[in-house]
């Protein structure tokens, strides 16, 4: 009799992330979890499903983000029933990666950052010259894409719709985005759009520091030089079990970075960066007196 199912080896169409994100790499735990638990090796999960090894481990490792009819057919392959828990809940997931998320529609260098940044539950992030993207009023961010990135006006209006919809990550709920920001002094002082635009964007930071998961402190000049002179970079948080990244977006591209290494070499950074910068409540002071004296 011919076998009818739908193998997890034949289906070539599979997408892939590029690379893992915590979602997915969440699926593939769960996924190798059950497949020890029945006993079975990478390569004997592969011949029960009929694929090779290799995609097994990239199913487990989050590389790919594998069709819910492909998930059924792995639970049924280690005995895990797939109308009672933790086959319901594994089910879910997979669904949950195959739905759309709204940035994935702005296509471009940045969706696979919004991603991380959607999924993350903490933000670190320094900028040297401009204020950061979650923390931007409209006008500001309106500025922003007009200078030297966007000219076409419904693509800037495009992208600033974007932003002011990832802004919503410090205000979902349960659990808000924890964001700590560390802008330099140029960053609150360079005039995008004018004092009318700077000011409103100063005051703007004013009321979201007041935001018990928002923290920023400015750096001031006189700081010095520090371990990142270089330029701005990001720290992103996940679930405890989810590694954490590092962002750094340079002229050439973005570089994700995941290594220990890197994160220690960006953590240290951070770090240096906090101690030499005003605290939260002398940030604040200093942000309100310059917005007085935007004029």
């Amino acid at each position: 009799m011919q076998d009818n199912r739908v193998m997890v080896g034949q289906d070539m169409r599979m997408p892939r992330f590029t690379p893992a994100t915590p979602r997915s790499r969440r699926l593939g735990r769960e996924l190798r979890k059950l497949r020890e638990a029945k006993g079975l090796t990478g390569d004997g999960a592969a011949g029960v499903v009929r694929c090779s090894p290799s995609r097994i481990s990239r199913i487990e490792s989050g590389e790919i983000k594998p069709r819910v009819g492909d998930v059924m057919e792995l639970l049924v392959a280690y005995g895990v029933k797939i109308d009672e828990e933790p086959g319901t809940s594994v089910l879910e997931q997979a669904r949950g990666l195959r739905e759309e998320g709204w940035w994935q529609r702005l296509g471009g260098k940045y969706a696979t950052y919004i991603a991380y940044e959607t999924e993350a539950v903490e933000l670190k992030n320094f900028e040297p010259m401009l204020v950061p993207g979650l923390l931007q009023t409209e006008a500001y961010a309106r500025e922003v894409n007009v200078i030297g990135r966007e000219t076409d006006p419904e693509g800037v209006k495009e992208r600033v719709a974007a932003r002011m919809t990832r802004q919503e990550v410090l205000h979902r709920k349960p659990t808000p985005l924890r964001m700590h920001a560390i802008l330099s002094e140029a960053s609150v002082r360079t005039e995008v759009g004018g004092p009318a635009v700077l000011r409103e964007q100063l005051n703007h930071l004013v009321t979201l520091s007041r935001l018990p998961n928002v923290t920023i402190q400015v750096l001031r000049f006189e700081a010095g030089a520090h371990l990142a002179d270089g330029s701005g970079f990001a720290l992103l948080a996940f679930e405890p079990d989810d590694p954490p990244l590092g962002y750094i977006e340079t002229l050439a591209g973005e570089l994700f970075l995941e290594s220990s290494r890197d994160m220690a070499r960006l953590s240290a950074a951070y770090d240096n960066l906090r101690t030499l910068a005003m605290s939260p409540a002398e940030s604040m002071k200093f942000i309100k007196e310059l917005s007085e004296d935007a004029t």
